[in-house]
């Protein structure tokens, strides 16, 4: 029985003797005391040391203990012990506890050895039981330290391990530093990876193009040591036979006695490389037809170069563009374009070598580079292959459409650049196009320079138009009834800064190629609109003549364009002129290239009180087949009919120039005869019944009002008027 010492004297010997009881009980506890609970308004507040055995009395050194009170003792308990003894008391039920530091040892050696003093020993733990005993509570407690610094160690080690697992992977797999043997894997490798670790070796499975940099990966985590990482994606080969991507992050811990190996964190990334590949193909090819797109292209035209380098051979690019592929868009709807696009892919990559690449740069144009030739012949036999086996029927859209190609082609020097050879196939298939359709035009430099050429010419005619170096002429027409000028045609010509006055024949086919010939049609508008506008006659004083008109020249493209009645409009609001002064002048070519639009535009023209003029009539397809359906005022015979009019060329003679100014008459126009030139035909034609008339014989178009000078050639034709 465990010693047992009254804490204080008076005590009866009732209760001595419940305390022999309480001494017997407790026999096992290292220390022990009882206490009687102190309470104020009915709340326990402290505890009244009963008495206590010898080994609790040695270790507390407080000396006696009876009647004291422990918080006063030992405060430092008290959150600790309070609450344990309120719940004792008011439950009854025993209250539990391992702490740090509740009841120290307070002995003056119990830090040691009595010659040291090295300061306060470090708190260790104690087991706490607290349970009521009769009307009084009983403590006892039990050193804990050597339990709880094993808790402590292996709960460290488990915060190791924790420390491991909390980034890890899908797949945590342990090596041995031999990098062979399996310490650990967890479960989900087979899941994942499709086997084990350990069977028939991971790292067999791993790609061969892949294991030289896991080898090196490996060998430094091995050889830095503990702590030593790195991380590294790398492909492995699933049972299924699948190529897996995994990235893997590896961790020395071998010095890690509760590890003892090279740490793998694996993760499965064949969904993300997968995801890239498919934004990589996205971005390289062309979504509908599934070839190489334009960025492709590039980087294949530059490798295919750079081998040229390094071996004989020479590399060839072809630009193949579907004739009137616009013209399947607007009829049949662009899922049928669509169609038909996907369709010449298809042929084009069956008659191509195996070894060339076709794609497709956008719209209805695709690209083949042609490697390893060894002249331009060559290429121009595989261009005229392709072009046949192109050319025939599609299916597309429920019809059957004929389809052609033309193409450009280039064959690379040894300066070539992907730029320069596609700039050179480029110009070939313009050529081409130039030629007509369902045609080739191999590169050639004459071509290259014509092109080139044509660029700086087209530069420079947008310049002039906007630095104001054209300039309007304007020739007579005469009324051939009265030999009076009654209007002008305004002409328009290119004052060069170098190369002088340029006819329209130098420029306007270049202006007619894009969009420069609507500028320069505005910029005629305005001008010939605000000169004719300050016409006035300036003839015998009392002679009242009408103010001249001005005949203006219109382009298909301006006319079809959306902003002509706009541009009609600013010119016949900024010159203040007559509308009914006005008339413009067009081809029945232009007219017939879209017949209900230009219906159209000519019906608002009319509507401005604009007339309108029908210029080179008799030289178009159905000249007088169109005059009932289009608003047209007035009929040019075109200078061919006066040119054979007294010949004996067998030309169009007198009795079809009457027939034709007769049924113009009879149709309400009027006819104006162009390109005379001489007496003769300008009595014949007066004779004939023709309107007007205009040419060399009434004058040369010139810069100055020409009205003047063309009434006294009218009124005066053999004082001189030349034949030329």
């Amino acid at each position: 029985m465990a010693e047992a010492r009254v804490a204080h004297g008076g005590l009866t010997s009732d209760v001595e003797a419940r305390l022999a009881v309480a001494d017997a009980q407790l026999a096992g506890a290292d220390y022990w005391v009882v206490c009687r609970p102190v309470l104020d308004a009915g709340t326990l507040v402290d505890v009244e040391y009963v008495f206590a055995n010898a080994a609790a009395e040695r270790a507390l050194g407080l000396g006696p203990l009876g009647g004291r009170r422990m918080f006063e003792l030992v405060p430092e308990v008290r959150d600790t012990l309070l609450p344990m003894f309120r719940a004792v008391v008011e439950s009854g039920e025993p209250q539990h506890a391992t702490t740090r530091d509740v009841v120290r040892d307070r002995r003056p050696d119990s830090v040691g050895d009595g010659d040291r003093d090295d300061g306060p020993a470090e708190p260790g733990w104690t087991t706490v039981d607290v349970r009521a005993w009769r009307e009084l509570v009983v403590v006892h407690w039990q050193d804990a330290t050597a339990e709880q610094t094993h808790a402590l160690a292996t709960a460290r080690s488990d915060a190791r391990l924790q420390a491991l697992l909390a980034n890890a992977g899908e797949v945590i797999v342990v090596f041995a530093p031999d990098g062979r043997t399996v310490l650990y894997q967890s479960p989900s490798i087979e899941r994942v990876l499709g086997r084990t670790a350990s069977q028939d070796g991971i790292s067999s499975r791993v790609h061969p193009d892949d294991r030289p940099a896991v080898d090196r990966a490996f060998a430094e985590i091995a050889d830095r040591g503990l702590g030593a990482r790195a991380e590294l994606e790398l492909r492995l080969e699933h049972t299924d036979g699948r190529w897996l991507w995994i990235h893997v992050r590896g961790e020395n811990h071998v010095d890690e006695p509760d590890v003892g190996g090279i740490v793998l964190n694996i993760w499965d990334v064949t969904a993300q490389h997968e995801l890239a590949d498919q934004l990589r193909r996205q971005a390289l090819q062309d979504p509908l037809t599934g070839l190489p797109n334009r960025r492709l292209i590039d980087a294949e035209l530059e490798r295919a170069l750079g081998r040229t380098e390094r071996t004989p051979g020479r590399v060839g690019l072809l630009l193949c563009d579907v004739d009137y592929f616009k013209g399947v868009n607007d009829a049949l709807g662009h899922p049928a374009g669509d169609q038909l696009l996907v369709q010449v892919a298809e042929r084009l990559r069956a008659v191509v070598r195996p070894a060339d690449t076709v794609g497709r740069l956008g719209g209805d144009e695709f690209v083949v580079i042609a490697e390893d030739l060894r002249s331009p012949h060559e290429l121009s036999a595989l261009t005229r292959r392709l072009q046949g086996a192109l050319r025939g029927m599609y299916r597309v859209g429920g019809h059957d459409l004929p389809v052609t190609v033309t193409l450009g082609a280039s064959c690379s020097t040894g300066d070539a650049t992907p730029s320069s050879l596609l700039s050179e196939a480029d110009t070939a298939l313009y050529e081409a196009k130039r030629a007509g359709r369902d045609r080739s035009q191999l590169f050639d430099r004459r071509a290259h320079g014509r092109s080139r050429d044509r660029v700086v010419r087209q530069a420079a005619l947008s310049t002039a138009v906007d630095d104001g170096q054209l300039v309007l002429h304007y020739q007579p027409k005469v009324d051939l009834r009265s030999g009076t000028p009654v209007a002008a045609e305004a002409l328009v010509r290119w004052q060069h800064p170098t190369q002088g006055l340029l006819m329209p024949g130098a420029f306007l086919p270049l202006a007619e190629e894009g969009a420069l010939v609507v500028d320069l049609g505005r910029w005629v508008l305005e001008a010939a609109m605000r000169a004719a506008a300050a016409w006035t006659w300036s003839g015998t004083p009392g002679t009242e003549l009408p103010a001249p008109a001005v005949d203006i020249n219109v382009s298909g493209r301006h006319l079809t364009h959306p902003s002509m009645l706009e541009h009609l409009d600013r010119a016949l609001r900024t010159s203040g002129i007559d509308p009914a002064r006005v008339e413009l002048e067009l081809t029945e070519t232009v007219l017939l290239q879209d017949l209900e639009m230009a219906g159209r535009i000519l019906a608002g023209v009319r509507d401005r009180g604009v007339r309108i003029a029908l210029d080179d009539f008799g030289t178009g397809y159905s000249s007088l087949t169109w005059l009932q359906r289009l608003p047209v005022d007035t009929v040019k015979l075109d200078r061919s009919f006066i040119a054979d009019l007294l010949s004996d060329s067998g030309g169009f003679g007198p009795d079809i120039l009457g027939s034709v100014t007769s049924l113009a008459h009879a149709l309400g126009k009027n006819v104006i005869a162009e390109g005379v030139e001489t007496r003769a035909q300008h009595e014949y034609l007066v004779g004939l019944g023709c309107d007007q008339a205009q040419g060399y014989y009434y004058g040369r178009p010139a810069p100055e009002t020409p009205f003047p000078a063309a009434r006294e050639a009218a009124g005066g034709a053999a004082d001189g008027a030349t034949t030329t």
